[in-house]
């Protein structure tokens, strides 16, 4: 801002008119066509900050916009006078900016004679810093509407604050009716990227599920037409009927994770409680999976506690639970690798761990490991086989039981680990899951 001694002169930064009598108008009109070309609240902010620094030459401010109840800020400035050391912005968010977008009225803060609190104290220590008399915090509203956001902007002099106050408050008005429509355009083009992504996973979703539906009916078909034949040798007979068998439990299996997909979205998936013995649940997963142990000569070892007492729990669903953790780990462990299943009582828990030295899980991935249809995106020479169902049904049977999973790895290559934790005494499910008991 320039100097009282100036005001009758105008002139013009980077496209605006600095303010004086007979060019605040001016000013505020260029301010109004340079939002109407922004499009975006990110944007949006970005002008109405290049506009302070310049025309009020502001030393510092920032623009703070509400997403999912949290201010968070978009954009700021920032002179020589504010070094970045000392703009605490979440003093300055959680503080009078949280105040000016909680109440809905501008707060006009000059340099206090005594700081009180904390928050006054930093307030005093930055306008000291940059030089400055007074800060401003306006909120972004229209009409009566709750605030969308916070304009906090540092003024140069302090004699000068209220000549500035109806013009702050007249840029707030200009920013509001722009910051809804940035917003009104963000939510459109965010929800027109989620249906974008929902149609693409939809693709991928369907692409796999006929590969994986493929890959146990073509043995299948191969062997019944051989069989058919009469052609067949006796000797052949045997690994045929053995091949269309494993083959269709595989295809079973397939099936089953769809339906229990459907079963966990509507909120239908149950469990039947009975009193059971982890280790004997664990050693019929083990011997479901010895056929695909055997096929890739992987070398499994356990470790299952018999000092774990009987607990209430679903019998056939922690069956399944710890046979797609095996499965799992059989699917990425090269030939000639090695698992691992370690049963444990660990204070009220029972713990069962799962390891592998397979392709391991890059550490990135690793939050999104258990959510469905998720696969990790290698090269192209690693296919990971599956629809990516298995794991999150495994976190949803543990949280029925009250209990969790955790993945851990080093990364591609360097094998994987899972945790899977349940309580020796039963806690309350959670809101929403069915579970019913049985004597």
């Amino acid at each position: 801002m320039v100097s009282s001694n100036h005001l009758a002169k105008d002139e013009t930064q980077d496209g605006f008119t600095c303010i004086g009598p007979n060019a605040d108008l001016r000013s505020m009109h260029e301010l109004v066509i340079n939002l109407s070309r922004a499009q975006t609240v990110k944007s949006m902010a970005d002008t109405v900050a290049n506009y302070c620094g310049k025309v009020f030459q502001s030393p510092a401010g920032a623009i703070f916009v509400e997403r999912n109840g949290n201010l968070e800020i978009i954009s700021q400035w920032r002179s020589r006078r504010a070094p970045k050391k000392h703009l605490a912005e979440e003093i300055i968010k959680n503080g009078p900016a949280a105040r000016a977008f909680r109440t809905g009225k501008p707060i006009f803060c000059r340099t206090p004679g005594t700081a009180q609190s904390s928050i006054s104290r930093y307030l005093h220590r930055l306008l000291r810093r940059c030089r400055s008399g007074s800060a401003t915090f306006l909120p972004i509203r229209t009409s009566e509407q709750q605030p969308v956001g916070v304009l906090g902007i540092i003024l140069p002099h302090v004699e000068e604050f209220s000549s500035m106050r109806d013009r702050l408050v007249r840029l707030g008005h200009v920013l509001s009716g722009s910051m809804v429509r940035a917003r009104a355009y963000d939510e459109a083009l965010a929800a027109r990227t989620q249906a974008e992504n929902a149609i693409h996973s939809k693709d991928e979703f369907l692409s796999m599920l006929s590969h994986e539906l493929k890959n146990p009916m073509m043995p299948i078909l191969g062997w019944a037409v051989a069989l058919s034949s009469g052609t067949l040798p006796a000797d052949k007979q045997n690994v045929a009927l053995e091949g269309i068998v494993r083959n269709v439990r595989a295809l079973n299996y397939l099936v089953e994770d769809l339906f229990d997909a459907a079963r966990i979205t509507s909120g239908k998936l149950r469990l039947e409680l009975g009193e059971i013995r982890i280790q004997d649940v664990a050693r019929e997963a083990l011997a479901a999976i010895q056929h695909a142990v055997e096929g890739k000569k992987l070398r499994i070892s356990t470790d299952i506690s018999e000092a774990i007492p009987p607990f209430m729990a679903d019998a056939h669903r922690l069956q399944q639970v710890l046979m797609n953790l095996l499965n799992n780990a059989v699917k990425f462990t090269p030939g000639g690798g090695s698992i691992a299943l370690r049963i444990r009582r660990f204070n009220d828990n029972v713990e069962c761990i799962v390891s592998d030295t397979g392709k391991g899980i890059e550490r990135k991935f690793l939050p999104f490991v258990f959510e469905r249809f998720r696969q990790e995106h290698r090269s192209s020479k690693v296919h990971a086989a599956g629809l990516g169902l298995g794991l999150a049904i495994v976190r949803e049977i543990a949280e029925l039981h009250g209990g969790s999973i955790e993945a851990w790895s080093e990364g591609y290559d360097k094998g994987s680990t899972f945790i899977l934790r349940l309580p020796l005494r039963r806690r309350r499910p959670r809101a929403g899951k069915c579970v019913s008991t049985t004597a």
